[in-house]
């Protein structure tokens, strides 16, 4: 028979190694989405530094553009995307060093 201190501790691990799958399945997910975000940011950068969406600007300023939105920001205020742009990299580094941080240890 195991001593009782033993056991607790199996079981313990156990239970972490069970949150553990249930968690790694949510870091999958995760991953998943992250690259579906850079991937629509990618979409958004290239439309914002296009000649088109110069055009847009131009258009914009002479009033032939309807730039209700359904409640966010409205694309034409360039700082709107360009402060996503600093937002997604700074969360990007946030995300890397806790990645690094973590195989450090």
């Amino acid at each position: 028979m195991s001593n009782p201190d033993q056991q607790a501790t199996l079981d313990a691990a156990q239970a972490l190694y069970r949150e553990w799958l249930a968690a790694k399945s949510a870091l999958q997910n995760t991953r998943e989405q992250l690259e579906h975000a850079l991937a629509v940011m990618e979409k958004l950068q290239q439309t914002y530094y296009s000649p088109a969406f110069n055009e847009l600007y131009d258009a914009d300023e002479r009033g032939e553009l309807n730039t209700t939105t359904q409640g966010e920001y409205s694309v034409m205020s360039q700082d709107t995307i360009y402060n996503e742009f600093i937002e997604k990299d700074q969360e990007l580094w946030r995300l890397l060093k806790l990645c690094v941080q973590h195989l450090e240890n």
